[in-house]
């Protein structure tokens, strides 16, 4: 059945209604049942199958729209916690890089503190190994050499 049929069953009915007695003094009305469950029979025969498949359309829409607001929902928290993730990521990345520095800062210090201290070293070093090859070179020239060292 179409929807004019099922207008035509809404007019029988209204039809019904209006050819029923009132009963005196009550504001009631007597109505020829039979005449008004068939013709409740027919107007749900006369919904239309779309309409019912609309309905059960709709109750899924509602189910989807309510499972993709809380994916949604899950989604923006994800995206939040992420967000903190990578926050803290890009914090420690820096931390890590300014430590880094220091380190090599602190090892380059090291490094210069450790050849100046060679550097003087070598220095004294150098100044002995001067001072002896001068005084063996001041040795020999006074006629001392490796005889006087015998006993």
């Amino acid at each position: 059945m179409t929807a004019i049929e099922l207008d035509d069953l809404i007019d029988e009915l209204e039809d019904a209604l209006a050819e029923g007695r009132r009963v005196p003094f009550s504001g009631r009305l007597m109505v020829d049942e039979e005449r008004i469950l068939d013709i409740i029979d027919r107007m749900r025969v006369a919904i239309p199958e779309e309409h019912k498949r609309a309905r059960r359309i709709v109750q899924e829409q509602e189910r989807l729209i309510a499972e993709a607001q809380a994916r949604v929902q899950q989604v923006l928290e994800e995206r939040g916690l992420l967000e903190a993730v990578e926050h803290e990521r890009a914090r420690l990345l820096q931390q890590a890089e300014h430590e880094a520095a220091l380190v090599r800062a602190g090892a380059d210090d090291y490094a210069r503190q450790v050849l100046e201290e060679l550097d003087t070293r070598l220095a004294k070093l150098v100044a002995s190994v001067r001072n002896g090859l001068s005084a063996l070179a001041g040795g020999d020239a006074s006629g001392k050499g490796d005889d006087e060292r015998s006993p």
